[in-house]
């Protein structure tokens, strides 16, 4: 699912952030990949359209849609993905295929997640929780 542009727009300036060239330029190649990218994939698909950026200001940005809630971190290949629905109080599940490497985010999966309320322990918002598995390809 691609997030229109105008939406990441509003998303910044709803926040009080600025939605600077840099910002969307990576965030809209990331976007329109419909993949998990490396903050290196994402420098040179920068690069190969003209767009000159140093490997910091890529991370830099992703960390920035990342605090929006509009990117999520894959701990497991440090790699990068946008986020495909709404956080509306669930936790965002990949399933991460160990074969081919795809990654899908599951509502359906994180839906049935709950953890007993603790007041030893609170979870941090947008949590993401990643299986290692094999998609339907590769089984």
């Amino acid at each position: 699912m691609i997030i229109e542009r105008s939406e990441l727009i509003s998303k910044c300036l709803d926040s009080g952030r600025s939605a600077t060239p840099q910002r969307i330029s990576i965030v809209d190649e990331l976007n329109h990949s419909g993949k998990n990218l490396s903050a290196y994939d994402l420098l040179g698909r920068l690069k190969d359209k003209g767009q000159a950026f140093n490997i910091s200001t890529i991370y830099r940005v992703l960390d920035f849609w990342i605090e929006m809630d509009v990117v999520h971190k894959i701990d497991s290949s440090n790699t990068f993905l946008m986020c495909n629905d709404s956080h509306t109080n669930h936790f965002h599940v990949l399933l991460h295929c160990s074969m081919c490497n795809s990654i899908e985010e599951s509502c359906q999966v994180s839906a049935q997640l709950s953890l007993p309320e603790s007041n030893k322990f609170s979870i941090k918002d947008g949590q993401v929780i990643e299986f290692q598995g094999f998609c339907s390809k590769c089984k």
